[in-house]
């Protein structure tokens, strides 16, 4: 008889041979509306390098809507870089997460038969979502804020993963323990300090030729950035797993993405010095 270990072992070797799964659908931990998080195992991503991507999406609502009617603060929480803010997030929602969504999509007369969401397995408890994860490199929230999602997904993906990247910009209002996987995303330099005394190794958005300000923690550069000639992708260096990753110090990177939209973050901090 297989002992636990082995069951899950068995169960990894399975899950291996999937390219993607749903590993959450349920209510929203920051406003109880209905999310799905897809789990997507390959990436071409140049910057991350080959890491499984999670898209955290609102169920019921195309992404591309969800933005228009600020119902992506389901999965985004009160994020300043927000489009409903007026905000410079750099994710491309017509893309990529579109993409996902509409293949979660897609078949829904098929799903009670097959056991699959449109291609998606449904690997939704906790024993499975460790499965999914074992051996493998993890990007929390590709799209979304991680803390959207109830801590045991978190827990068990990354419980056999090789390593693992995570960014929330609800670390002053989310329970401490996302610190364990998320770096808090600073805005602004001012507000490492703040984020530190709270317990989270933070991941500092400056402008060109900013210093990531007075630290308790020891600030780097990103290698991942173009700023610093990209010495390696996030796969590669696995430092913004919070406080449980492999890194220790903060992270510092330009702020990045489509012109009009680092425009539109230098002017909000001009704004804000004003």
């Amino acid at each position: 008889m297989f002992g636990i270990s082995q069951n899950i072992q068995r169960m990894g070797d399975n899950m291996k041979q999937l390219k993607s799964a749903l590993i959450y659908k349920g209510p929203s931990a920051l406003d109880g509306k209905p999310i799905i998080v897809i789990a997507v195992a390959k990436s071409s991503n140049s910057k991350t390098g080959n890491m499984v991507q999670t898209f955290i999406m609102r169920e019921d609502i195309h992404p591309v809507e969800a933005l228009k009617q600020g119902e992506d603060k389901s999965v985004c929480g009160d994020c300043l870089a927000r489009p409903a803010n007026g905000g410079w997030c750099y994710v491309r929602v017509e893309q990529s997460v579109a993409g996902v969504w509409k293949c979660f999509h897609k078949l829904p007369n098929a799903r009670a038969k097959s056991g699959f969401f449109a291609g998606y397995a449904e690997a939704t408890s906790a024993e499975e979502i460790q499965a999914f994860g074992n051996g493998r490199a993890i990007r929390l929230g590709t799209y979304g804020d991680p803390a959207a999602v109830p801590l045991y997904v978190w827990d068990a993906l990354c419980t056999n993963a090789t390593g693992w990247n995570g960014y929330t910009h609800q670390w002053l209002t989310s329970p401490p323990e996302y610190s364990r996987y998320c770096m808090a995303s600073i805005d602004q330099p001012c507000d490492t300090i703040a984020a530190e005394l709270l317990g989270y190794r933070c991941f500092v958005a400056v402008l060109p030729d900013e210093s990531a300000g007075v630290t308790a923690r020891k600030s780097v550069g990103c290698p991942a950035a173009e700023e610093n000639g990209r010495k390696a992708t996030c796969g590669d260096c696995m430092g913004c797993g919070g406080t449980d990753g492999r890194g220790t110090t903060n992270r510092v990177i330009e702020v990045h993405g489509v012109d009009f939209k680092t425009k539109r973050y230098a002017a909000w901090r001009q704004s804000i010095a004003a």
